[in-house]
């Protein structure tokens, strides 16, 4: 439902409309089409009459004629150039319909008529925020707080404003004043601690997100947050917890369950790992992070546990090339979600590195090396793709190719420990 941008009537013209229509009095009297028609035979008596105008524009607004609407606004501006409420709502109708040119042409000259008016520079400061004007956005809503220093409201916005110019020095202090207002002003402490984690204060950005979450538990992007947090200070265990909580709120989210399986895939937990990056490219089948993630997750999950260090250096340098998978059917489901990921996105040599990898557990030698053939196309500097790519071509018996692979890998390792 669109919000209702009329201010009340000015009762004294509509008094005289309606009983100048006959209507006045009659249980019809609140119908917004008579309300329309009322003004429109006043404006046939007296085309000059700019709260006329002014007032049929506004019954057109809340009809949602918008067109309509701004003509008569227009008109009554035309009459009536200082008529700070038509310039005001004409403003609000231009920015509602996108045309934001006009819409500041309009708001600007509210202010000049009226500086301290709070709404106008605060709504002006909203389209130079939504076009990242930032730095007029901060000039409009600075002046906005100017004329009321307690609304807590314009001081987020400025906070905002701030983080959008990158002054997250200044955002801070905005977002402080805002709760120092308001303690109970959920988005301002969300702003702040996320203004927290991006500067890598952690315990502050928890303590944040947690004001956020006890203030409404059911706010699905503080929990999230507080998962990023945790994650970011090793809690895994609580990071795991608070993922699993906006997940609960907002199961669509695809974010927080692309971060809760990299979680369980790094603490091994593959089949967790699997269950939410399917979720993950069922809700967004464009992610190719998420399909590479979902075929690293079934290759791992069947990778023979090492037991003496040889094999564990051996399994560092090769990337699994050499390692078996005991299951076919996790090495097929690897090699599908690889698949996707590169119809997704084709210029990411990892996923092609690790397609490699899955088609050599099966055996399927021309496909592995055309995968690490690609993948050194895209990265020639990809020491583990040649070096999987001398063991293809070697079981393949092209012993020269093999050569030049492996000592390219060489070459690469050599220049990266200089």
């Amino acid at each position: 439902m669109r919000k209702n941008l009329v201010s009340p009537f000015r009762i004294s013209i509509l008094m005289a409309v309606l009983v100048s229509g006959g209507i006045y009095g009659c249980s019809k009297v609140d119908m917004p089409d008579e309300v329309i028609s009322a003004y429109q035979r006043a404006i046939r008596i007296n085309p000059a009459l700019a709260e006329a105008h002014y007032n049929l524009g506004m019954a057109y607004s809340n009809r949602t004629m918008s067109n309509e609407a701004i003509e008569e606004l227009k008109k009554a501006v035309a009459i009536d150039p200082n008529s700070k409420d038509a310039l005001f709502q004409l403003g609000l109708l231009y920015a509602e319909n996108g045309l934001w040119d006009d819409a500041t042409t309009a708001l600007k000259s509210v202010v000049r008529l009226d500086p301290g008016n709070a709404r106008a520079h605060s709504k002006l400061a909203d389209i130079y925020k939504s076009r990242k004007m930032f730095y007029d956005a901060v000039s409009e809503y600075k002046k906005a707080s100017e004329s009321n220093p307690k609304d807590a409201i314009s001081q987020y916005n400025l906070g905002v404003a701030y983080v959008g110019g990158d002054e997250k020095d200044e955002a801070t202090r905005a977002f402080m004043k805002a709760i120092e207002i308001n303690p109970n002003y959920t988005d301002a402490h969300f702003g702040l601690g996320k203004i927290y984690l991006d500067k890598k204060l952690l315990d502050e950005a928890v303590t944040e997100f947690k004001k956020v979450t006890d203030i409404n538990p059911h706010h699905a992007l503080a929990h999230y947050h507080l998962g990023l947090t945790y994650y970011a200070k090793g809690d895994i265990a609580y990071a795991i917890d608070a993922y699993k909580k906006s997940i609960e709120i907002a199961p669509k989210n695809p974010n927080a369950r692309y971060d809760l399986g990299v979680v369980y895939s790094d603490v091994r937990l593959f089949d967790e790992a699997i269950r939410e990056f399917s979720a993950v490219v069922r809700l967004d089948p464009g992610n190719a992070a998420a399909h590479y993630r979902l075929g690293k997750a079934y290759a791992d999950k069947k990778v023979l546990a090492k037991a003496i260090a040889s094999v564990q250096k051996a399994a560092a340098a090769h990337y699994n090339i050499q390692n078996p998978y005991s299951d076919k059917r996790v090495l097929d489901d690897a090699i599908t979600s690889l698949q996707k990921a590169i119809e997704v996105n084709p210029y990411n040599p990892a996923v092609y590195f690790g397609l490699g990898s899955a088609y050599s557990q099966n055996r399927i030698l021309d496909e592995a090396a055309s995968a690490l053939e690609e993948t050194i196309r895209i990265d020639p500097n990809f020491a583990k793709a040649h070096y999987g790519l001398s063991i293809i071509y070697e079981r393949k018996g092209m012993k020269e190719e093999a050569q030049r692979e492996f000592s390219t890998y060489q070459k690469l390792v050599g220049e990266c420990r200089k």
